[in-house]
């Protein structure tokens, strides 16, 4: 059995009635039996990126029974499930007034979904294992997911399918120069689009208000400039309004097993 490049979309397990499906170091795996759907992952080193795995290697299986009957799922892409935080390297500063757009690249989540109108999740799949971290002050802090890359001032083209570009541009309201050292990202409400094979999230707009004011974040609604002729894929996690006020650039602890260090 080969591993199969993922397919965002509806995925029939009828035939094959078992298929394995790539996503970056993810490999999700797919078998049907009388209403039930069962499903595997497995994360791939290096090495069995470059020399493939065995087709009868060992996985770790999870079994759903679909009570609709349904034998037909739906492969969507997804983000994480807790904010995200990005390390600013080189750091930069925004004036007063100024703004600034930057890029983070964040590790796609792999949705499985019975395929019909408002369809159960079955299951979730991280294609990367990212460090929690809290971020915010020590009464407030929040969980995090610490993305591996820093933001970039420019759009990355031919992204890895396994992974989602989400833009951000930031805007300085306040009277003094916002440095910007770390971006933390809340991404519950964005939605993702597809452009051929890379991956787009909602644009995130960030006004700093300066001081221990907690920033204004909004999500800009439809596809980001950069991404033209891209088309929605799917919505975000969270529904409800995408405006909210919270902590973007300030605050970071690192989790550890035995104290939080400040960064």
């Amino acid at each position: 059995m080969q591993n199969e490049a993922i397919e965002w979309g509806v995925r029939s397990t009828g035939a094959p009635t078992r298929s394995r499906l790539q996503c970056g170091h993810l490999l999700v795996e797919l078998s049907r039996g009388p209403d039930e759907i069962c499903l595997a992952s497995k994360c791939l080193s290096d090495e069995e990126i470059r020399e493939g795995i065995p087709a009868e290697a060992p996985v770790q299986w999870t079994n759903w029974t679909v009570c609709t009957g349904s034998h037909d799922v739906r492969l969507l892409p997804g983000l994480p499930d807790l904010p995200v935080l990005a390390r600013q390297d080189p750091v930069f500063e925004v004036p007063p007034g100024g703004e600034e757009k930057v890029f983070v690249s964040i590790p796609v989540t792999v949705f499985v979904q019975v395929n019909e109108r408002g369809g159960e999740i079955l299951a979730e799949f991280p294609t990367a294992a990212l460090p929690k971290v809290k971020f915010g002050e020590p009464d407030k802090a929040e969980p995090c997911f610490l993305l591996a890359d820093p933001p970039r001032k420019a759009a990355l083209r031919d992204l890895d399918g396994a992974m989602v570009q989400a833009p951000i541009l930031i805007r300085n309201d306040s009277r003094e120069v916002l440095r910007v050292t770390q971006i933390c990202l809340r991404v519950a409400h964005l939605s993702i689009y597809r452009a051929g094979k890379s991956l787009w999230a909602s644009e995130t707009l960030v006004r700093y208000q300066g001081g221990e004011n907690p920033s204004r974040i909004s999500v800009k609604s439809g596809v980001p400039a950069e991404a033209g002729g891209a088309a929605l894929i799917a919505g975000p996690r969270a529904g409800g309004p995408a405006t909210l006020v919270g902590r973007t650039f300030r605050s970071f602890r690192q989790w550890t097993r035995s104290a939080a260090h400040c960064f």
